[in-house]
């Protein structure tokens, strides 16, 4: 079972005395702590996607004043202390002094982690994560090298790494990195040209042409074939099973592969100057199937902002489809991209789903039934 104590980040920061901070809850078990003054920037931190959310971040220096309807809004005013520690060597890795800091502390799951944003005055330096958890920790490594491969094939308006490793005050591990945020910022759609334009650089600039058998995605479709044991329905086993298939029978459909963020989404990416700049690249993976990322984007958020079952995103598949390029193959590759999600979310949690992803996989399933007709027809 997953644990996470914030006890455990007692080097870093403390509750209980210090400076005022507004704790921010919401209903999946998410919070926040961000400074009482000054708090517009921190915000950023906070990215509601429901009215409720919206209108209290937009309301938040009126109602923080009235400790009822901060009650109302899952939040209270609490005194949070940072580590002079912490505090000396995050302003000397940001080359800043006098930096501020406001937290966020995951989504719960198997890979929940601290994410800290600093700031001076009215500009953002960056962004730290912190685990006292090895496994996390080998995602932070990964998520620093991939940088860096990115920036070797000149990859713009990602995060620049800074530092990562073992903290030396402290038994934890950190990732700091840059970011392109300051001031107001807008937040992306799938259906905003600056998503397609960013996929299709990155797809362009990390091309391989590389056998099927050597790219990460063949290797994710033999990991997703052992762990079909997870899943208890047979008729989704059979789905997920048919679609392995196709897609191997199908390879000369797959001649090249390309660098994949592995979770472009509203939330891990904002636009900023005309052009999306995409940050926590943690599940990056370097030959993925072309256009990946986008069939990502597009199903994250019909599903978590739009609310769609599977009759509307296929629906809506339909009608993006033809705006977007390799149209000759695109069922095959949202197919392959459906796969990829089912097997991230198969193999990490080894089928033990909560009620959330339990219906995300009932939808994937179908929309690889839809896709497999429709190649069917077509092909």
């Amino acid at each position: 079972m997953n644990t996470f104590d914030i006890a455990v980040f007692k080097d870093i920061f403390t509750i209980g005395s210090g400076e005022n901070f507004i704790e921010l809850n919401n209903t999946v078990g998410q919070r926040w702590f961000v400074p009482y003054r000054h708090n517009g920037l921190f915000l950023s931190l906070f990215q509601p996607s429901s009215v409720k959310g919206k209108l209290f971040a937009k309301s938040i220096n009126w109602i923080k004043f009235y400790p009822m309807l901060l009650g109302i809004a899952n939040a209270r005013i609490v005194k949070l202390t940072f580590s002079k520690p912490f505090m000396d060597y995050a302003n000397k890795v940001f080359d800043m002094q006098y930096c501020q800091f406001g937290i966020f502390c995951g989504s719960p799951g198997f890979h929940q982690k601290i994410t800290i944003m600093a700031a001076n005055k009215d500009r953002v330096m960056g962004y730290c994560k912190i685990t006292d958890k090895k496994d996390i920790f080998t995602l932070f490594d990964n998520e620093f090298n991939n940088l860096k491969y990115l920036q070797f094939r000149g990859v713009c308006h990602i995060p620049t790494p800074l530092f990562c490793g073992e903290l030396p005050f402290a038994n934890l591990y950190a990732f700091f990195q840059t970011t392109e945020r300051n001031g107001k910022v807008k937040y992306a759609n799938y259906r905003s040209q600056e998503v397609l334009d960013f996929i299709k650089d990155l797809n362009n600039r990390t091309k391989l042409d590389i056998p099927f058998h050597n790219s990460d995605f063949a290797h994710s479709l033999i990991r997703l074939r052992k762990n079909l044991i997870f899943i208890n329905d047979n008729k989704m086993k059979k789905t997920f099973a048919d679609g392995v298939n196709l897609i191997e029978n199908n390879k000369e459909c797959f001649k090249l592969f390309c660098a994949s963020h592995g979770d472009l989404t509203a939330w891990n990416s904002f636009i900023v100057d005309k052009h999306l700049f995409a940050f926590d690249l943690e599940y990056f993976k370097k030959s993925n199937p072309l256009l990946c990322d986008f069939f990502h984007f597009f199903t994250q958020d019909l599903l978590y902002n739009g609310y769609a079952d599977s009759d509307k995103i296929y629906r809506e598949y339909l009608n993006v489809k033809n705006t977007l390029p390799e149209v000759r193959h695109l069922d095959y590759l949202y197919i392959a991209y459906l796969l990829v999600i089912v097997d991230f979310y198969l193999n990490r949690d080894k089928g033990i789903l909560n009620e959330r992803l339990g219906s995300c996989f009932a939808i994937w399933s179908e929309l690889i039934k839809r896709l497999m007709n429709n190649v069917k027809e077509i092909y």
